[in-house]
């Protein structure tokens, strides 16, 4: 989308720049230095008639080109920033409504078993695979949309805000490394499936407390809810980017 964004903007650029500097958008509106032409004024007039409307035609095809750039823009800005949001609000939603101490008192939700070369395997349970696969998802939807605002923050102030708000997960990464949770650039997380199966069974309630309504599903909710709030103000209208 930026790709889109950044060549409407070029684009226009190029306009006011071909404008500023007396460039043909109009065609050549110099005087012709021919004596003929000075002994014919029909002739003369009706070259020049016949430039400016060129010209006029030119820059009818060129706006509308200009324009069908933002529309198409615009249009994919807010496809993406739709899905984006829809599908953190789902897996957000999806984490707070789990019941981990219920996954924890399973009594097989997790077994570890020696094997022969000194090494351990664990089993999970297929409650407790459902749990870790949530707030995988949850994850992996928070760091896209991390990644769509920051990818998109050129386009305006608001998108930069979003995408600070939205990377603020560093004041608790103390409590997500605690569960398995790592915060790493720009706010992205990543996630120890292992560890974080472990601290679900032995200690729920503190997983409940970081990942649940209160934690990290409750905040990405919130940050989805002012996204929204704000949505039809993130990418600049017509007038603002290309001028009147």
């Amino acid at each position: 989308m930026s790709t889109i964004y950044s060549m409407t903007r070029s684009t226009y650029s190029m306009y006011q720049f071909a404008q500023k500097n007396g460039a043909s958008l109009f065609g050549s509106t110099s005087a012709s230095s021919s004596s003929g032409s000075a002994w014919n004024p029909y002739s003369s007039t009706s070259s020049a008639s016949s430039s400016v409307l060129s010209g006029l035609n030119g820059i009818r095809t060129s706006t509308q080109g200009l324009l069908s750039d933002y529309a198409t823009a615009s249009k994919t800005f807010y496809t993406d920033f739709d899905s984006t949001m829809k599908d953190l609000k789902d897996s957000a939603q999806a984490v707070s409504k789990l019941d981990f101490s219920s996954i924890a008192s399973e009594k097989d939700a997790l077994t570890t078993t020696e094997n022969e070369d000194g090494t351990a395997s664990t089993k999970m349970s297929k409650s407790l695979t459902d749990a870790v696969g949530a707030v995988k998802q949850l994850v992996s939807d928070y760091n896209d949309a991390i990644g769509f605002f920051s990818d998109n923050s050129d386009v305006s102030k608001r998108v930069g805000r979003m995408q600070d708000m939205f990377a603020d997960t560093s004041y608790r990464s103390g409590s997500y490394s605690s569960i398995g949770i790592t915060v790493g650039d720009g706010g992205k997380l990543s996630i120890d499936e292992d560890r974080l199966a472990k601290a679900i069974t032995e200690s729920p309630e503190k997983v409940s407390g970081i990942l649940g309504k209160y934690g990290l599903s409750g905040k990405a909710e919130d940050h989805v809810s002012v996204a929204n709030g704000q949505r039809d103000q993130l990418f600049p209208s017509v007038d603002t980017m290309l001028g009147s």
